[in-house]
């Protein structure tokens, strides 16, 4: 038994610094590489800009019910600061943090080839806990981005009227 707590003990350390150490990673990515237009956060035609989350997990009946990041690291910009009324500048900044947290996210994932070669219960308990833990937040940045880049573009238009 004591075992079995020590195991679980240093697995929950691992993923806690590993996280940890991605998230600032992430936040030392510069705006300015998150601004630009590369094919991976590009909504394809199968996303149908963002609906398809909507038509399969029903992303808006859940979407607000994920901690924000910024209750565990403080240097993350809250969901919360922003509101389609924004200014353009502030709706340029959620898509770029959009692009972040899609990027740690995916990155959280990674670590798990730790436990390729551990037995099948751990494996099976990690995978499970690193999809649960990142898979809906990525879906939501998926599924918010084309939206906020359309009002992005709008505000963008009228701005140049």
């Amino acid at each position: 038994m004591f075992k079995l707590i020590r195991t679980f003990i240093y697995i929950a350390l691992y993923w806690f610094i590993t996280q940890m150490f991605i998230v600032q990673i992430g936040l030392r990515i510069h705006d300015k590489w998150l601004v630009r237009d590369f094919r991976y956060f590009k909504s394809g035609s199968l996303e149908q800009n963002g609906q398809l989350w909507q038509k399969l997990v029903k992303v808006k009946c859940w979407k607000d019910h994920l901690p924000d990041g910024q209750l565990i690291q403080s240097d993350i910009v809250s969901k919360s600061h922003y509101n389609q009324s924004s200014d353009i500048t502030n709706i340029e900044k959620f898509v770029i943090e959009t692009k972040r947290a899609e990027l740690v996210h995916l990155l959280s994932i990674l670590p798990i080839v730790v436990f390729i070669k551990s037995k099948k219960s751990i494996k099976v308990i990690n995978i499970v806990y690193v999809v649960i833990a990142n898979v809906p937040c990525i879906i939501v940045q998926r599924y918010n981005r084309p939206k906020l880049q359309r009002i992005y573009l709008k505000k963008l238009i009228r701005k140049g009227d």
